[in-house]
């Protein structure tokens, strides 16, 4: 790998149960990288690093202290990570106004601070690590932000806020941690077919007939979005490459240059969108038909097939 000199020998990646995070251990295993699969979700943390040859661990993102006897272990038992992909984050949507303090610290918590203690704690670890001149190892710290960071949205206020802050922090993150030759790389995805839409909470009085269109959007990005496995390999360019910032959809693209050039447009759309925007993809899904509530993303690595052994994730996300 051009920009990380060699294959990364330990690839850490959160929110590794499903989804993005489960495609991009794909993705590391099959260059030969062993994988640190964490996820609150241990069970299914257990069957990514089944499938990819890793280790699963459990971890919720959103404990401070969780993190560091995290990184105290994988150090102790695995060594110093080369690259750790802050993958973890929930969705979050409703007025602004009908937002309680509480809905605005979960998604702080998981969404910008997950990424915080994941940047800090490894940061720390991968700046000792490269202070010892004989170090021929890098080293990347992947951040997970959105093409919401950079499209303003009425109906998703603290979502788009904590993914725009995942992305400022990349950036000053990256000018910081140069001179401890790492890396550091935000990735903005743009609609995926993985479970997060149907998995987003919906706040206030507006939340059951959100949550009623977040449906019919899901079966619609269930069946026309990319998997996750298109963020994977996005994931692996970035690191190659030291991208960064990389939107990955031509959606994310878009909204990315448009947002940078002509501002005034995404505002305008931020003010006019929600509703009318809805209610034409509601109208959109209906005369397409049903399309299946989950889209099967079938993710196989190449080692799992050497041993006989295929797993086809499905996901809605």
């Amino acid at each position: 790998m051009a920009g990380l000199r060699n294959v990364p020998e330990l690839v850490v990646i959160t929110g590794a149960g499903a989804g993005i995070g489960r495609a991009t251990a794909v993705a590391f295993a099959e260059l030969g990288s062993r994988v640190v699969c964490a996820d609150i979700d241990l069970a299914a943390a257990g069957e990514t690093a089944a499938l990819v040859g890793g280790v699963a661990r459990q971890l919720d993102v959103a404990d401070a202290d969780a993190w560091e006897h995290f990184g105290a272990w994988v150090r102790a038992e695995c060594g110093v990570p080369d690259v750790v992909v802050n993958n973890a984050g929930i969705g979050m949507g409703g007025p602004f106004l009908e937002h309680t303090a509480q809905d605005w610290r979960r998604i702080v918590d998981v969404n910008l601070l997950g990424v915080v203690h994941g940047c800090r704690v490894f940061g720390r670890q991968l700046a000792e690590r490269n202070r010892d001149p004989a170090s021929a190892r890098r080293g990347h710290l992947v951040n997970l932000a959105s093409a919401a960071a950079f499209t303003p949205s009425r109906g998703l206020p603290a979502y788009v806020a904590t993914k725009a802050a995942v992305l400022m922090l990349s950036e000053a993150l990256r000018a910081e941690m140069a001179e401890h030759d790492v890396g550091v790389s935000a990735i903005c995805p743009g609609f995926i077919a993985t479970d997060i839409y149907s998995a987003t909470t919906w706040v206030g009085e507006a939340g059951a007939a959100a949550l009623h269109r977040g449906a019919a959007l899901t079966g619609l990005f269930g069946r026309f979005a990319p998997g996750p496995d298109l963020v994977a390999r996005r994931i692996v360019l970035a690191v190659r490459w030291d991208v960064p910032v990389l939107p990955v959809t031509v959606g994310a693209w878009l909204a990315y240059g448009t947002y940078h050039l002509t501002t005034p447009l995404m505002r305008l759309a931020a003010r006019v969108g929600d509703e009318q925007t809805m209610r034409w993809l509601d109208g959109l899904a209906r005369r397409l038909g049903d399309p299946p509530a989950n889209a099967a993303v079938r993710v196989v690595s190449e080692k799992t097939r050497q041993n006989g052994v295929t797993h086809a994730q499905v996901v809605a996300r």
